[in-house]
């Protein structure tokens, strides 16, 4: 059986231009890419926590209280939704509370900004914003967030998609739905710049929330397959109404088991699909999710099989990547890199998050080369 080299490399290293460029391949995105703009997953669950059981835990009181337990962050949700239930709370209520928690910062900004209403809007259907909404809030995330992972990440897409260089799907694993959002406001307002005149483009995105909803033409799916929360509507368009799937998030304890021990859930079949028929693009992961570490090493090990009985060669490079931070310490990166390898993944490093649109330029040789 092949084995699979170790081979990481640095995500600004000119020797890897236009690397992905050459070849189908898919994104597959994390809670990381809405860094600073949502909650962390940690302290997501803190505030759920405290507001299910009525407790006052600090950063650092959740800290000792994860610690000390040592159960996960999705075991802990799980604790918060099982006591929403037994206080007699609605099937609804753990839905609309994470809702509530993850929303409420960026609701507040752009509260101050008078954009409230029109981020609620856009986080359903950014073309429900007429064009001073549009150009309003696009001016907000540019310059509240333009330094972020997801802003930066939104402009690179946008730019392969024009290129012809973009993903054949974006695998979504976050249940924010900021990162179509952003395509389609930046999309829109470029395509009028370009044109000379206030109109939408066609859809180059388009958020899959379900499998039921098929596949767009001409446009790349954006599959969010743990399930999505949008905020509720503004109530400014009589006959507009959420949009999202929030019947098929995966944030509790339960809700992983269930895709654990279910070998034909939705996730697990897309995942593998694109794992298994392009390269992936890992962006905003730690990688310590078992399920998905379970189907990367699945993945591979198809494809070894399939090297072997067309090939005599006894190592290949791995074809998948996950864009990490460089951590300080030498072994530290060793042990990363090593420990990925029976799952068929090689690690591009970043020295600042700031950096992931030049990563992008760089592998999908998106400008000319200096």
């Amino acid at each position: 059986m092949p084995l699979v080299k170790h081979k990481p490399f640095d995500g600004l290293d000119r020797r890897f231009r236009g690397n992905l460029a050459r070849s189908a391949w898919s994104l597959c995105v994390g809670a990381g890419v809405s860094f600073g703009l949502v909650p962390t997953w940690q302290e997501l669950t803190r505030r759920v926590v405290n507001e299910s059981f009525g407790s006052a835990y600090d950063d650092a009181g959740f800290e000792d209280l994860v610690k000390a337990t040592r159960w996960s962050l999705d075991a802990l949700l799980q604790g918060a939704a099982n006591n929403l239930t037994l206080t007699g709370k609605p099937d609804e209520a753990f839905g609309e509370l994470l809702e509530s928690e993850l929303y409420s910062d960026l609701l507040t900004q752009a509260d101050a900004g008078g954009l409230k209403e029109c981020l609620s809007d856009a986080l359903n259907n950014p073309r429900w914003l007429r064009k001073e909404e549009i150009l309003q809030l696009t001016d907000f995330f540019e310059k509240s967030h333009g330094g972020s992972t997801l802003v930066n990440l939104s402009r690179s897409l946008a730019e392969a998609k024009e290129a012809k260089k973009g993903p054949q799907a974006i695998i979504n694993f976050n249940a924010d739905t900021l990162l179509f959002a952003l395509l389609d406001l930046f999309l829109i307002r470029a395509h009028a710049a370009k044109v000379g005149k206030w109109e939408h483009p066609s859809f180059a995105f388009v958020r899959t929330l379900r499998g039921i909803d098929g596949l767009p033409a001409g446009a790349t799916p954006i599959f969010h397959c743990h399930g999505a929360v949008s905020p509720s509507p503004s109530g400014r368009l009589t006959k507009a109404k959420r949009r999202d799937a929030r019947e098929h998030l995966v944030f509790t304890e339960a809700d992983y088991l269930n895709i654990a021990g279910n070998v034909a859930t939705w996730a697990q079949s897309l995942f593998l699909f694109h794992a298994q028929s392009s390269r992936l693009l890992i962006v905003g992961h730690s990688l310590s999710d078992p399920n998905i570490r379970k189907w990367l090493a699945w993945s591979l090990r198809s494809s070894l099989e399939e090297m072997a009985a067309v090939s005599t060669a006894s190592e290949f490079t791995a074809r998948h990547i996950w864009v990490a931070r460089r951590p300080k310490e030498t072994d530290q990166r060793r042990i990363q890199e090593i420990s990925l390898l029976h799952l068929g993944v090689r690690v591009c490093w970043v020295d600042d998050w700031g950096q992931i649109g030049d990563v992008f330029d760089n592998l999908l040789a998106l400008k000319s080369a200096p």
